[in-house]
Formats: structure tokens, C-alpha cells, sequence
């Protein structure tokens, strides 16, 4: 496992420097020295993590040159706007399907940045809406393509179907909350909770503008389930963990806590978001008090650290690294051929029910791959192997 003494000094002060910003405290703690050099790698590093407006109250400007400073404010103000744009959007949206008796539920978005600070910095790329029924669902994609949005063919992805506007806006309409993970027991636990769901959501009122959302605990652990698909796929970033610390540092209800606990266990996900708790407690400033962990429920600090070390390299959503594809649930032979034979049924979740059409479909997908591996200008497979095997350590310990 990775120890925590391989994290930089700019890796660290980020850690730092997002603790105090996720927290309204006029107390702040002295963040180290850093050189000019240094101040540069935090400020790219933040901009990987889709982090860096986050940074605005914290950061020390002197330090930085004067160009690089007015584009980290340009940045800035373009999250600012973009985040009240999908605000309004997302409302309106709620409002139209409403009137036609569809419950759409935002998943993210304002949901989650209502509870930041400054609920503007955080940064919102689209609007992801979670609609139960199944029917349901394909009205509101017509609904939507009759308002203006188009679906999208340039993203493959089964439970989601992706609307842009004219105005270049981004809709993620989802059925389900995730792809199928290859635990049986987890997807089984899913379905179920998807369909509860509906009962644990309520319209709330942000600065005026109406949206569905979730109850704490349902929150939670869609925002877990969400991080743990990523981890699974090519890895998540920093601001998913800052999500984590604000939705459960607002919460102030010890029955929500409790109910996300139950969740967790009952789907077998309970390593996991034991993992991704104790680093927000370790380094991101999330009492213990607040923790939805209960304290005789610790990890091990070297699966704790090894999961960050993990989140610093992969960047937002894994896209750091050029040879990130998959983590696997191990590194063994036997666990290449599992996830492969997961990733078919993932390109061809209706033809992959039919076990006569296995020998086409493991064909296709490794033709898929090595089109979309040429198109993305990827590293070598070779490279994409062993980064897969060596992430598949660490799935394995926190999945099994």
C-alpha cells in the first residue's frame, strides 16, 4: 500500500487550504510557505481537481504573478456563471416535467453546492436528473427534445441518456443511478433502493428556485454509489470528497446518519465509504462528530491513504492520467478475464443476456476498445494493463 509520506508538499497544502475553505470559520489556520514554484503546482493541481474556485478566500495573491492571477479569476467568474445558469435551468426543467406528473430528482448540482460556503464556487458542468419510472423517463426525454435539448451520440453509458441545448447546456437524464457493478448483490441492492427512493424526496427551495432532492441520508449514498463507480472505472477527484464534507457537516439529524450506516451495510459498500469518510476526517476538516461512520467502525490508515493517494493521481474523474481505464477486483489473471467479460456486458447489456452471442461480443468490445483507445490518443495497452492490475490491489480491498 501507498504510504501518506508520498504525498507532496502542494499536494498536502491543497488538502489544507480545501479544509478551511469548506468551512465557515473566521480562525484559520497559518497554511505552510510556499515558494512561487510551488504556488504554481497548488493552482494546477486545484485546476485538475475542478477545485480551484473554491480557493478564492484562501489563496494568497501576492504570491502569484499578475497574469496568472486574472486568469484564476476569469476561471472563477466563468464556474460563477455557469453554476446560476444550470441553477435557473435545473428549475425550470423541474417545473416542466412536474407539470406533466414526472418527479425528477436532481442528483447533484445545486443539491449539493447549496451546502458549500459560497454555494457558486463549487463548480456544476451540467444538470443530472434521476427519474424512477422507467416510462417516466422516455417521456421526459421527449418532453425535453420538444423544448429545444437533442440527445447526444457521443456518450455511451446505459443509465443515462445525455440532452444537450442550443445554448451548449448539458442534461444528464439518468433511469438509474449506476451502470451494473459485477457484485450481483450490490446491483440487486440498487434496484431496490432506486425505487424507494421516491418516498426519501422532497421539493426544497433554493434562493428562490425549486428542485427535488433527496433526504440526507439517500444523498449520501447516491454521492457514495456515484464516487464508487468512478473508483471502479478510471477514478474520481478532489471535489467529490468535498461534496462528502459539506452534505454531512450540514447534517444535524443523528437518524440520517444512522440510515445512510444501514444503506451502506445492507448493499455491502460499507469499506468503501468507511475509506472515503476517514479521509475527509483525516485531511479534509470533517469532524468526527458529524461523520455518518460510527466510531467503532475505523479503517486501516494504509487503505485510507492508499484510496487518497489514488484520488490526488487520477485528477477529476481519472482523466490525470492517460493509462487509467478500469480498476479490477484484483490483479490476477482470472480477475483481466472477469473485467472484461464485465466491459461486454456494459457495451451490450441487452445481446450479453445470450450466452451464444458471448464469443461476437468479447470481439466487438476488444475492437471497441482499441478504436476508442486510438481515438483518445491513450497510452499503450500494455501501460493500461498494468496501471488496471496495479489499481485492482486497492479496488479488491475496499469492493470485497
Amino acid at each position: 500500500m501507498t504510504s501518506i509520506s508520498t504525498i507532496s508538499k502542494t499536494e498536502y497544502t491543497l488538502l489544507q487550504c480545501l479544509s478551511q475553505c469548506l468551512r465557515q470559520s473566521d480562525n484559520l489556520a497559518p497554511l505552510p510557505f510556499l515558494t512561487e514554484e510551488e504556488y504554481q503546482q497548488l493552482l494546477i493541481l486545484a485546476d485538475r481537481h475542478e477545485v480551484l474556485s473554491l480557493l478564492e478566500n484562501v489563496w494568497e495573491q501576492d504570491r502569484i504573478p499578475e497574469n496568472q492571477c486574472l486568469t484564476i479569476q476569469s476561471k472563477t467568474a466563468r464556474t460563477v456563471h455557469k453554476a446560476i445558469q444550470l441553477q435557473v435551468l435545473n428549475a425550470k426543467i423541474t417545473a416542466l416535467l412536474a407539470k406533466e406528473g414526472i418527479v425528477a430528482v436532481t442528483l447533484k448540482g445545486c443539491t449539493v453546492s447549496r451546502f458549500y460556503p459560497v454555494p457558486e464556487f463549487r463548480k456544476t458542468t451540467d444538470i443530472d436528473l434521476f427519474v424512477a419510472d422507467k416510462n417516466d423517463a422516455k417521456r421526459a426525454v421527449q418532453i425535453l427534445e420538444a423544448n429545444g435539448f437533442h440527445p447526444s451520440a457521443e456518450w455511451h453509458a446505459n443509465h443515462h441518456i445525455i440532452l444537450n441545448s442550443e445554448k451548449n447546456e448539458v442534461v444528464e437524464l439518468h433511469s438509474t443511478w449506476a451502470d451494473d457493478f459485477k457484485d450481483k448483490h450490490l446491483n440487486q441492492s440498487l434496484e431496490r433502493l432506486q425505487k424507494e427512493s421516491s418516498l426519501h424526496c422532497h421539493l426544497i427551495d433554493f434562493q428562490g428556485l425549486k428542485v427535488y432532492a433527496y433526504e440526507t441520508a439517500w444523498q449520501g449514498f447516491y454521492l457514495m454509489i456515484h464516487m464508487l463507480q468512478h473508483f471502479v472505472g478510471s477514478g474520481f477527484g478532489l471535489r467529490n470528497l468535498c461534496d462528502w464534507v459539506v452534505l454531512w457537516e450540514k447534517c444535524d439529524d443523528a437518524k440520517e446518519r444512522e440510515d445512510f450506516w444501514k444503506m451502506v451495510c445492507e448493499s455491502g459498500t460499507a469499506k468503501f465509504a468507511k475509506a472515503v469518510t476517514a479521509i475527509c476526517v483525516s485531511y479534509l476538516g470533517l469532524s468526527q462528530e458529524q461523520s455518518p461512520i460510527p466510531a467503532e467502525n475505523p479503517v486501516e490508515p494504509e487503505v485510507r491513504d492508499a484510496l487518497l493517494r489514488d484520488i490526488l493521481d487520477a485528477g477529476e474523474f481519472g482523466y490525470s492520467e492517460a493509462e487509467r481505464m478500469v480498476g479490477m477486483d484484483g490483479d490476477s489473471w482470472t480477475a483481466y478475464v472477469r473485467e472484461f467479460h464485465h466491459q461486454m456486458h456494459i457495451n451490450f447489456p441487452k445481446a450479453g443476456k445470450h450466452i451464444l452471442f458471448w464469443p461476437v461480443l468479447w470481439f466487438a468490445t476488444l475492437v471497441r476498445f482499441l478504436r476508442n483507445n486510438k481515438n483518445l490518443n491513450r497510452a499503450p495497452i500494455s501501460a493500461i494493463m498494468k496501471k488496471a492490475g496495479k489499481r485492482g490491489q486497492l479496488v479488491r480491498r475496499l469492493t470485497s
